[in-house]
């Protein structure tokens, strides 16, 4: 896999204060994720690029773009949250198919959040936590076996 979190971590980490600095939690739940979202930024900002290559390979190859509009963008609201939303609980859903275990614990706070049933999502986020819950773990196995 080519190298991809080394070059972007300096911009994670601005994008991550970004964040921090202009958004507008409207209550006490989106201030919850919105600072999960922050802390996981920061995590992404900071952890060895080379092992968050491998732990994040499958949602690299399908979500970068999205992931990268964000990150290079000065958008703070409830769609671009969405957006990483939907990227982290991938994320965290990739890492527990191929390790067994989310390592890290903002990571998976927000899996178990999101996984619980006692939130609900607009349907752009509950579409996209459904493929992540129920299709992508074939597909993340499939491309393991593959290699």
């Amino acid at each position: 896999m080519t190298p991809y979190f080394k070059e972007l971590q300096p911009e994670i980490l601005i994008y991550a204060d970004k964040l921090c600095k202009n958004n507008v939690a409207i209550d006490k739940t989106n201030l919850m994720f919105l600072e999960l979202l922050v802390k996981i930024l920061k995590h992404l900002g900071t952890e060895d690029a080379d092992k968050l290559d491998q732990q994040c390979e499958y949602n690299l190859l399908t979500m970068r773009q999205e992931f990268e509009s964000v990150i290079r963008s000065d958008k703070v609201g409830e769609k671009t949250q969405a957006i990483l939303l939907t990227f982290f609980l991938r994320i965290a859903k990739e890492m527990e198919v191929k390790y067994e275990t989310i390592e890290n614990e903002h990571l998976r706070e927000l899996y178990t959040l999101m996984t619980s049933k006692g939130y609900k999502y607009p349907s752009y986020i509950s579409s996209q936590k459904d493929f992540a819950l129920d299709k992508m773990p074939e597909n993340i196995k499939r491309m393991e076996h593959l290699k």
